[in-house]
């Protein structure tokens, strides 16, 4: 646990310049495996976060069935390959070659469009029924003027009404991973770039999120922590905010 402490505050000190590089990213693909590629250490944990995630972006996005879904900043596809289980025709993106590389791996039968690419980079034009960012924006964007490109991007690339789910670490204190930005903020850009805010929630009890993502601890330890962290944020945790992530879904209103 200790050398995951010292590794992780290594990283974090240095992620503006760290996290910006697709090389981390691939040799990270290569180091790790399954969901520790873009979660965390605790593989239980991962497994409980992931099913809180993508039961906000399921109801966020309704039946998906021959849907067009654009997944940005894919990684190694854990959200493609759920939501085209779904039915969802799904695009997906991620500007280092190494995760897409595992995604097309897991996706035989290529019902998935992968590519290598940055957000910033996104020129689609009226494509996409939705379009989903999965804890990337905040690594990917350094600033509110990058969060503003990366939003025009996706107003254009989104048909008329179409929807925009963010489930984001949204933080301007020692939480924040590169952007530093309040949710208040962030929504603010929201507005200002043509989307309207439809549902909102907060996701992962950072008090006990912070301690068990830094090993891969035993089942029953996890889900202690866990269910822990549950409880409290059903009793005021999710009110005042403790969520370590922010869960989005916004509409394009012009």
């Amino acid at each position: 646990m200790f050398d995951a402490l010292r590794s992780m505050i290594t990283v974090r000190s240095n992620r503006k310049e760290i996290y910006s590089k697709p090389e981390y990213w691939n040799r990270r693909a290569i180091d790790d495996e399954g969901s520790t590629v873009s979660m965390w250490r605790n593989k239980t944990l991962n497994a409980y976060y992931e099913r809180e995630q993508f039961a906000f972006i399921d109801g966020a996005l309704g039946d998906v069935r021959g849907r067009t879904v654009l997944d940005i900043g894919c990684g190694t596809g854990r959200l493609s390959r759920h939501l085209s289980s779904r039915g969802a025709r799904v695009t997906a993106f991620d500007f280092a070659e190494g995760p897409i590389t595992i995604a097309r791996s897991l996706d035989p039968q290529e019902a998935i469009a992968y590519r290598v690419q940055s957000v910033f980079d996104l020129d689609d034009v009226g494509a996409y029924d939705c379009a989903v960012a999965l804890g990337n924006i905040t690594v990917a964007c350094k600033s509110a003027n990058d969060v503003t490109m990366v939003l025009q991007r996706l107003h254009r690339a989104l048909k008329p009404q179409g929807k925009l789910v963010f489930v984001e670490p949204l933080h301007d204190n020692f939480l924040k991973r590169v952007l530093a930005l309040s949710l208040k903020e962030f929504l603010r850009l929201l507005e200002d770039n043509g989307f309207r805010v439809e549902m909102r929630r907060e996701l992962h009890f950072w008090p006990t999120r912070l301690p068990l993502s830094l090993g891969n601890f035993s089942a029953p330890v996890t889900a202690s922590g866990y269910y822990v962290g549950r409880m409290l944020m059903a009793l005021g945790g999710e009110a005042l905010g403790f969520g370590d992530y922010k869960a989005i879904a916004a509409k394009r209103i012009d």
